[in-house]
């Protein structure tokens, strides 16, 4: 049933413009048809709208913004931004702007970004917010305005959440349990399943590949300069940690389920690809967040060494390590959580495997 109102209880076009534009995509229609519902004049119009669209994107961006991700986008930003201005303050702005763009992308877009261009686009818009945000500095407080260094270095951090987005789609909008609980209806939609599920598997590894082969090349930069042998150590073993890491993923590639397999025999093979994914996703601290200790270890007793020489204080080294440690906890907490949906949907698709038999 048509639940809009006559046009004479219509609100003018452009007012009801406004308000659906702020409204994200995937509640829009079902909120502007309440609002239609309790119309009465334009000014009660605009005045619910107020009251009511407030409530609808925090409770969208509670279910696409999650803290771990939205820390770890921060973080990236900070690192960038911080390291190429040489002025925390000035970096305040561009990322706060930016976490906020992200965070409204994602609640507002109607899709999920799984191509690189539509991960693209997705950062075309939160430039819009940065710049916005100088445009406000440079009103306000032109001294803080960025330099070109930090221009350079806020660029490297959109690169870097470029990819972090590409390799994990779900940052942006992660799916609900429900998603997982659902068994494919047919054969056709399983397939399709198992066909998006390894293109981006394998595109997850060759990014994981690429930015392990990176950071190796980059870390041997800081280990030619460092201070003291110990410094010298942990970068070292921070590169050797990046080739590691390369090799070690490679060997995690999907197999591509053979053509022309019947609905039984598709479920036990994708059933099967998934037991080995959680199993290497669950054991993720092990081989992988901690054979990069022994390389924070050395670099943090090095800069002590250092700190201790010069009578500088030790604080920046706690506040390095726990920041890394953060940022550990964080991703073991994804892990184990994605491992919970990958149990979810390991146990819907033996379910349905039983009930085709």
């Amino acid at each position: 049933m048509d639940r809009r109102p006559t046009v004479e209880t219509r609100p003018p076009v452009l007012i009801e413009a406004i308000v659906r534009l702020s409204i994200p995509a995937c509640r829009r229609e079902h909120v502007i048809g309440d609002l239609w519902e309790r119309y009465r004049t334009p000014g009660s119009f605009l005045l619910d709208a107020i009251r009511t669209v407030p409530f609808i994107v925090v409770s969208q961006v509670r279910r696409t913004s999650m803290i771990g991700s939205v820390l770890i986008h921060t973080f990236a930003l900070v690192v960038g931004f911080a390291a190429g201005a040489g002025n925390f303050n000035s970096a305040i702005a561009p990322v706060t702007a930016a976490v906020v763009g992200f965070v409204l992308r994602d609640a507002y877009k109607s899709t999920v970004s799984l191509t690189a261009r539509q991960v693209l686009r997705d950062h075309v818009v939160v430039a819009g917010f940065v710049a916005a945000s100088q445009i406000v500095v440079a009103l306000v407080s032109p001294d803080l305005l960025l330099s070109f260094r930090a221009l350079v270095g806020g660029t490297v951090s959109f690169g870097l959440t470029f990819f972090l987005r590409l390799q994990n789609p779900g940052i942006g909008s992660p799916q609900p349990r429900q998603a997982f609980a659902q068994a494919p209806a047919s054969l056709d939609a399983l397939v399709t399943e198992v066909r998006m599920h390894e293109r981006l598997g394998q595109r997850a590894i060759r990014i994981e590949m690429g930015a392990g082969i990176v950071v190796a090349a980059f870390f041997l930069i800081p280990s030619a300069n460092a201070t003291n042998w110990a410094v010298r150590v942990g970068w070292i073993l921070a590169s050797a940690y990046g080739l590691y890491v390369a090799a070690v993923v490679s060997r995690h590639r999907p197999r591509r389920m053979p053509d022309g397999l019947g609905f039984t025999a598709s479920l036990e093979f994708y059933r099967a690809t998934l037991e080995r994914q959680h199993r290497t996703i669950r054991t993720m601290w092990l081989w992988y967040l901690m054979p990069f200790t022994p390389a924070i270890a050395f670099i943090m007793f090095g800069g002590m060494l250092v700190a201790t020489e010069r009578g500088r204080p030790l604080w920046p080294g706690v506040v390095f390590v726990a920041v890394m440690a953060g940022i550990g906890l964080l991703v073991h907490r994804g892990s184990q959580d994605m491992a919970r949906k990958l149990r979810l949907r390991i146990d819907t698709l033996a379910s349905a495997q039983e009930q085709a038999q």
